[in-house]
């Protein structure tokens, strides 16, 4: 068998990653479809959330430009359960590139109370747009309705599985509310051209499609110290996690230019084996972008001064600024520490980064502080 796993992040993928080795398939995370793989599932990851709609556009056609479906038996779209992203433009993309003529999209994740009822997507309880979701700083969520959020009001929305497939509405999206619901859009007979949504659809077509097995119960691995967590995220429940740490253990990004002051300070607590955050610094201004690419530079001056081995990651895009500051272009995930937290390893090195997407919770045993 062999997939692919398109995600537009960097923490998506191994949020994926995490769930393949659940069920015992050999797997790695990538930036470029140039190497064949010999592994049951190549994660790609595009990385085009963190992009313009027109740049993201642009690096997918240039990503794909001599790739042929036929390498894969089947392809996934992953995206985020908070319809974060270019979601409308890059599955048409992805469409029309692999010529299918049908897609079902869906975006739920009921673990994370994450649904769709009446046409309306959910978030523990409250409409999207009234969660933090709305003030995300790229992509803010400001219609609740699953359609306008994602710009697809021409899209059909189904609670049933339809029978059949017909040429004139090549875009579907699962309504759906729950687990049951997603076992029965991922094990129904109706063969779509292409599967699109969050990593709880991907797990339900897993569970129809492989053998399921028993979960790992060896010792989950333990990172060394002294470690270095990189937040990314301005998600409430993030900066009060943060906020509760002992402030010398915590070295805040304070604006551009201050790169190789704040290296310093972080290279000092590592040198006296203590575990270390890089955070945002509360209240700042400065573009997402920058920051993200600011906070890398930081990251890779401490390898260069005093190498940890240990890195564990908040947020699909300071995720990838990182691993480009780095130069990494493969991980392989190892361990699943719950959903979404996801320890990797790096080819070739004694380098292992743990990675999260911002709006998750950390696990206690990896939180140490």
């Amino acid at each position: 068998m062999a997939i692919l796993v398109i995600a537009d992040d960097l923490t998506g993928a191994a949020e994926i990653g995490g769930m393949v080795l659940r069920f015992r398939l050999s797997v790695e995370i990538v930036h470029t479809l140039a190497v064949p793989t010999s592994k049951d599932v190549q994660i790609l990851n595009t990385n085009t959330r963190s992009l313009k709609a027109d740049e993201a556009r642009s690096h997918l056609v240039e990503l794909f430009a001599t790739k042929s479906p036929s390498r894969w038996d089947w392809i996934y779209l992953k995206f985020d359960s908070a319809l974060r992203g270019h979601i409308k433009d890059e599955i048409s993309f992805y469409r029309r590139m692999f010529q299918k003529d049908s897609v079902v999209f869906c975006p739920v994740n009921p673990a994370l109370g994450r649904v769709i009822r009446d046409g309306v997507y959910w978030v523990e309880g409250l409409p999207i747009a009234e969660t933090d979701f709305a003030r995300d700083p790229e992509f803010p969520i400001v219609k609740s309705g699953v359609l306008t959020a994602i710009g697809a009001d021409s899209w059909q929305l189904a609670t049933d599985v339809p029978i059949e497939l017909t040429k004139d509405v090549p875009y579907i999206v699962a309504a759906a509310q729950d687990g049951e619901d997603l076992s029965r859009w991922a094990s129904s007979p109706t063969s779509f051209g292409i599967y699109a949504g969050a990593a709880a659809f991907f797990e339900a077509l897993l569970c129809h499609r492989v053998e399921v097995f028993d979960v790992d119960d060896n010792p989950a691995p333990v990172p060394q110290a002294p470690a270095l967590y990189v937040c990314g995220s301005k998600y409430k429940n993030s900066l009060q996690r943060i906020g509760a740490v002992d402030a010398d253990k915590v070295v805040y990004w304070q604006h551009i230019g201050q790169e190789r002051e704040a290296a310093r300070n972080i290279c000092h607590k590592i040198d006296a084996g203590e575990n270390v955050i890089l955070a945002l610094a509360p209240i700042h201004a400065v573009d997402a972008s920058a920051v993200r690419l600011s906070m890398a530079q930081v990251v890779a001056l401490v390898q260069q001064d005093c190498a940890v081995r240990e890195l564990l990651i908040e947020g699909g895009a300071t995720a990838r600024s990182v691993l480009e500051a780095l130069a990494i272009d493969t991980l392989v995930p190892v361990w699943e520490y719950g959903q979404g937290v996801i320890r990797n390893r790096v080819p070739h090195t004694d380098l292992n980064i743990t990675l999260k997407p911002g709006s998750y919770p950390w696990t206690e045993k990896l939180w140490t502080f």
